[in-house]
């Protein structure tokens, strides 16, 4: 198989696939609100991926927190994201 039948092969692939997630989008929402539970489970159980803050640590607003208080407002936030998603993929027609 040559270069180009690879890629072609992977180029088919997937359209096939985003063909179907335009064709159900119901089950975006359900991969959303795994990679959500993932996060939460990450903030909860402390995992330094998750609990780590972006933009190189600082967020100007929460800049005078405490780690302590920084992780709960995040624990907070990613909850209330997931369930909203949670509230999307339940209300979808």
């Amino acid at each position: 198989m040559a270069d180009g039948g690879i890629y072609e092969a992977m180029s088919d692939a997937a359209d096939r696939f985003f063909g179907w997630a335009q064709s159900n989008p119901k089950f975006g929402l359900l991969l959303v609100a795994a990679l959500l539970a993932l996060w939460l489970t990450g903030l909860l159980r402390r995992w330094k991926w998750a609990c780590h803050w972006q933009f190189g640590g600082k967020l100007w607003l929460f800049d005078d927190c405490k780690p302590k208080t920084k992780r709960r407002i995040q624990i907070f936030l990613v909850t209330v994201a997931l369930l909203a998603d949670l509230m999307l993929f339940i209300l979808w027609k």
